[in-house]
C-alpha cells in the first residue's frame, strides 16, 4: 500500500500544479455594460432619455441634445435655399443671421433658425417661410410669459378698436355715428379685422398697422389682398388668403 501510494504523489502533484495555473476569465467588457455611446437621434430615444416636442424633435443625452433628421418629401415645392433668400428679405437685416433651415410637411413651412439683433426673454426666435404664399415671419417661439412693451392701451387709455374707429370715422365721416369694427387678428402693430357701416348693410374686411403711435389703414373692402403686402410687415397669418 505504501509503495502505491508513494507512485501517485507525481500524478497528483501534477493535477494540483495545473490547477493552481487556471486564470480566471475577466470579461474586457463588463464595466462597460452600463456605459451607452449616444450618437444620434434615434439611438438617444430608444436610451429612454427625455424627448422635445419641437420640430423637429430633440432629445437630451448626458447633457448632449441630438436633433431628429427630417427628410423633406419630394412633394415639396421650395427648396431650401428659395425659402432662405425669402426669409433673408423678409425677416432679418444688416449684422443678423439665419440658421440650417427644416422642413414642416405638415404646415408646409420651412423654419430657420434666427439671430436676431432684437431678443425678447425666454424666446427663441425662427424665421417662418410659407411654401404656399412664399412669403415669412418671425415666430418668436416663447417659454412662459413675456412681458409686452407698452401698448397704446396702456399708454393712452384707449382700446386698438375704439382708435380703429376713429380712424374709419375720420375716413368715412358720413357712416361715423353708425359703423363698428372687429378685430379678427392683432400682432406686434399690426391687425386685420371687419367693418361694418351701419346695421343691415354689407361690411367688409380691412388691415391697418400702427406707424408713429397712430392706427394706419393700409387696406379695407372686399376686394383681393396682395401678398406684396408682407413687405410691409404683415403677419403671414393675415395674408393666409391673399392673391398675387
Amino acid at each position: 500500500m505504501k509503495k502505491i501510494g508513494f507512485q501517485m504523489m507525481p500524478f497528483l502533484a501534477v493535477i494540483m500544479l495545473v490547477g493552481c495555473m487556471q486564470v480566471p476569465v475577466v470579461d474586457e467588457n463588463a464595466g462597460d455594460k452600463d456605459e451607452v455611446v449616444i450618437t444620434s437621434f434615434d439611438e438617444c430615444v430608444a436610451a429612454g432619455n427625455p424627448v422635445m416636442e419641437s420640430y423637429p424633435r430633440q432629445c437630451n443625452a448626458n447633457g448632449e441634445n441630438f436633433v431628429e433628421e427630417i427628410e423633406v418629401p419630394v412633394t415639396s415645392s421650395m427648396t431650401e435655399a428659395e425659402a432662405k433668400v425669402v426669409a433673408e428679405t423678409s425677416c432679418i437685416k444688416g449684422g443678423e443671421a439665419l440658421g440650417v433651415g427644416s422642413y414642416n410637411p405638415n404646415s408646409k413651412t420651412w423654419w430657420f433658425d434666427a439671430n436676431l439683433n432684437a431678443t425678447k426673454p425666454g424666446c427663441n426666435p425662427a424665421c417662418v417661410v410659407s411654401e404656399e404664399t412664399k412669403t415669412a415671419e418671425i415666430n418668436w417661439r416663447c417659454t412662459g410669459a413675456i412681458l409686452p412693451e407698452e401698448s397704446l392701451e396702456e399708454s393712452t387709455g384707449v382700446t386698438s378698436e375704439a382708435a380703429l374707429r376713429d380712424a374709419f370715422a375720420a375716413k368715412y365721416p358720413d357712416y361715423a355715428q353708425t359703423l363698428s369694427v372687429e378685430i379678427k387678428k392683432e400682432a406686434d402693430g399690426f391687425v386685420r379685422g371687419n367693418i361694418n357701416f351701419a346695421q343691415g348693410e354689407a361690411g367688409g374686411y380691412f388691415l391697418a398697422k400702427m406707424t408713429n403711435g397712430v392706427w394706419e389703414i393700409v387696406m379695407d373692402g372686399n376686394g383681393i389682398i396682395p401678398c406684396n403686402l408682407s413687405q410691409q410687415g404683415f403677419p403671414a397669418d393675415m395674408l393666409e388668403d391673399c392673391a398675387n
